[in-house]
C-alpha cells in the first residue's frame, strides 16, 4: 500500500487535535516555518464555543531566520539590554510581551486606551459599569465576591500549559468549570414539542440504540469482512457495556437515563425515564454539535477558572507590568522610522504626544486597527482593514439558584436553538441561595447582530422569555441582568478573530502583530500567549544575531 500524501500543514493539524496550540508552535518552528496560524475560537472572547484546529503553518519570508528560539525558557538573558519596544494594548497578549521582554533587558512601555488592563479578559461584579457605543449599564448585582460574571473569557482548558503555568508561577487559584453536565437541558422548538431534554437522556439513548445497531450488524454477518470470530465477540460484549444493552442486544433504555421524579422532586429509584425513540432523536439537531460539544480537544474536563472571577489573570498580569502601562492612551497613527517605530496617541489629559522605539508589537484588535492611521504595507493593510471578528454577546442574572434547590443542575450549560444559544450555570459556591446564571452566549454572526442591535433593555427581556422556555420559573427568578455586545464595546469592536492571520503573523518592519486572533487558538487566552510568544520570538531572533 502506497503512502498517504501527508503535508507539513496536515501534520500540524493531526498534532493541533492532539496536543493543542504550544505543540503545534513548536511543531512548526522544528519544521523551519515561522508562523502557526489560525484555529477556530469557540465561543468564547473566551474560550470560546466553536471548536476545531484547523493548524496551519507559513513560512515568513519577511522575516530574518529567528533560530530556535520558542518559549520563554529558549531565550537568552538580556538580550533585549539596549533596545526598546513599544507595545499597543495591554491584554493578555500585550501584558505577557511586556512581561516577557521586560525580563530580557528591553526597555518596554505599553499604551491601553482605557483605564484598566486586561482587554477582554474581564470579570464584572457590583457597581461596574458596561459603556457600549450607544449606551451605559451599572451592574447591580449584590455586592458579594460569589456574584460575578466574565463577559469574555470564562474557562480554561487543561492542556494550555502557558497560561496555567502564569496561573501557577502568579499564584492565581484555580477551580473546575463544568463544561459537561448531564443534568443539563438540550433544547430546540420544533423537537419534543418544544420539551427540554436532559443532555444524560439524550446522550445515553444515543449511545444506546447505535450499540444495539451495531451490535445487530455484527451478529448478522454484515461485519464479517473486517471481524474475526474473536473480535465479533470482543465487540458485542463491549457494545453490551457502552449502550447498556439487555442480554440480546437490544435497547430500550437504562438507569443511566435517569429516575421519574416522584410529585416532592425526589427521584423514586424505581421507574426508569422512558427512552427516546431513535427517529425522535435523530430528527432534532442535538446530535449536530450539543452532543459532541465537550469532546472536542478545547472542550474536554478538565476544564479550569480562576477562583473569584477570569480577571484575578488580568490583574496577576498587571501587577507585574504597572509600571510599564501608560492608562487611557488613545493611539492615533503607527508610523515607520528610519531606525524602528514612532507611535502617535492622545494620553489620558488629551494632550499629544508620541514615542519612538527600535521595535512595536501591535496586539490592537483588526477592527478597531483598521481605523488607526499607519504605514503599514499594501498587504499588511488590506488583511487589517478585512479582518472579521465574532459578534458574541453575553447576558447574565442574578437569581436563587432554583437549577441547583429544584433541578439538581450544578454548573454545566444548557443549550437551545435560540437567539441566546445557551445557559451558563455558575461553577462556583454551590449550595448558596443567590448565584448568577449566564442566560445568553451567543456566538453566531446572526444571532450576536441581533442582540447589539437591541438596547440593553430589550436584550435582557428577549433573553429572560426565551430562557423561560427551558425553565418554565426562569422569569419569575432572574433578575438585575447585565449584557455585554463584544460588537459596541470601545476599542474591542468584536468578541475574538475570525479570518485567516494571513500576512500578519509576520512583521511589517519593525512592527509585530499579536492576539488571540492571530494564533492557532483563535479566541482564547492560550492563543494570545502563544502569539506573544511568536512576536517576542522574531525580535528576539534579530536581536540574537
Amino acid at each position: 500500500m502506497s503512502e498517504p500524501n501527508y503535508s507539513r500543514r496536515d501534520f500540524l493539524e493531526s498534532i493541533g487535535h492532539l496536543a493543542g496550540g504550544s505543540a503545534v508552535y513548536r511543531a512548526a518552528l522544528a519544521l523551519g516555518l515561522t508562523g502557526a496560524t489560525t484555529a477556530c475560537g469557540s465561543s468564547s472572547a473566551s474560550d470560546n464555543n466553536a471548536t476545531g484546529a484547523a493548524a496551519a503553518a507559513t513560512p515568513n519570508t519577511n522575516a530574518p531566520a529567528s533560530g530556535p528560539f520558542v518559549s520563554p525558557v529558549d531565550w537568552p538573558p538580556g538580550v533585549g539590554t539596549g533596545k526598546s519596544v513599544t507595545i499597543l494594548g495591554a491584554g493578555i497578549a500585550g501584558m505577557t510581551t511586556a512581561y516577557e521582554m521586560n525580563s530580557l533587558g528591553y526597555t518596554c512601555t505599553l499604551l491601553e486606551a482605557t483605564t484598566k488592563a486586561g482587554g477582554r479578559c474581564q470579570t464584572i461584579r457590583a457597581g461596574d459599569v458596561i459603556e457600549e457605543t450607544d449606551s451605559t449599564q451599572v451592574c447591580n448585582f449584590d455586592a458579594d465576591d460569589s456574584l460575578y460574571f466574565n463577559p469574555g473569557p470564562a474557562r480554561i482548558s487543561h492542556h494550555h500549559v502557558n497560561l496555567l503555568r502564569y496561573c501557577r508561577n502568579f499564584n492565581v487559584s484555580l477551580e473546575p468549570f463544568i463544561n459537561d453536565n448531564r443534568a443539563a437541558l438540550l433544547h430546540q422548538t420544533n423537537a419534543f414539542d418544544g420539551a427540554p431534554q436532559t443532555a444524560r437522556q439524550v446522550k445515553a439513548d444515543l449511545r444506546g440504540y447505535i450499540a444495539a445497531l451495531l451490535t445487530d450488524a455484527a451478529n448478522s454477518g454484515a461485519l464479517d469482512a473486517q471481524l474475526s470470530t474473536e473480535d465479533r465477540e470482543n465487540l458485542t460484549a463491549m457494545l453490551k457495556e457502552f449502550g447498556a444493552l439487555d442480554a440480546a442486544g437490544n435497547y430500550s433504555g437504562s438507569s443511566r437515563n435517569g429516575f421519574i421524579e416522584s410529585p416532592d422532586q425526589e427521584p423514586n429509584r424505581q421507574t426508569i425515564v422512558p427512552a427516546l425513540s431513535l427517529s425522535a432523536i435523530l430528527s432534532s439537531d442535538y446530535w449536530r454539535f450539543q452532543t459532541t460539544f465537550a469532546e472536542e480537544i478545547n472542550q474536554q474536563a478538565s476544564m479550569l477558572q480562576p477562583v473569584g472571577g477570569m480577571d484575578r489573570i488580568a490583574a496577576a498580569f498587571e501587577q507585574r507590568v504597572q509600571d510599564l502601562i501608560h492608562y487611557s492612551s488613545i493611539v492615533s497613527a503607527i508610523r515607520k522610522t528610519d531606525n524602528g517605530v514612532r507611535i502617535e496617541y492622545l494620553d489620558g489629559a488629551g494632550n499629544s504626544s508620541s514615542i519612538e522605539s527600535d521595535y512595536c508589537v501591535c496586539t490592537i484588535p483588526a477592527t478597531v486597527l483598521a481605523n488607526i492611521a499607519a504605514d503599514f504595507s499594501a498587504d499588511h493593510q488590506q488583511a487589517i482593514d478585512n479582518f472579521v471578528y465574532t459578534k458574541a454577546t453575553k447576558m447574565a442574572f442574578q437569581s436563587r439558584r432554583f437549577w441547583e434547590q429544584d433541578h439538581n443542575i450544578y454548573g454545566g450549560i444548557s443549550w437551545t436553538d435560540q437567539g441566546i444559544t445557551q445557559i451558563w450555570y455558575p461553577n462556583n459556591d454551590f449550595g448558596s441561595q443567590q448565584g448568577i446564571v449566564v442566560g445568553a452566549y451567543t456566538y453566531s454572526n446572526s444571532a450576536g447582530q441581533r442582540f447589539a442591535d437591541m438596547n440593553p433593555t430589550a436584550r435582557l427581556e428577549t433573553a429572560t422569555t426565551e430562557g423561560t422556555q427551558m425553565h418554565q420559573e426562569y422569569g419569575d427568578e432572574v433578575t438585575q441582568g447585565i449584557s455585554v455586545s463584544w460588537p459596541k464595546i470601545p476599542y474591542q469592536k468584536g468578541a475574538w478573530g475570525a479570518s485567516d492571520p494571513g500576512v500578519l503573523i509576520t512583521a511589517d518592519g519593525n512592527i509585530y502583530f499579536a492576539g488571540e486572533h492571530l494564533s492557532i487558538l483563535q479566541g482564547w487566552q492560550e492563543g494570545a500567549i502563544l502569539s506573544a510568544y511568536h512576536a517576542i520570538n522574531g525580535i528576539v531572533g534579530i536581536d540574537n544575531g
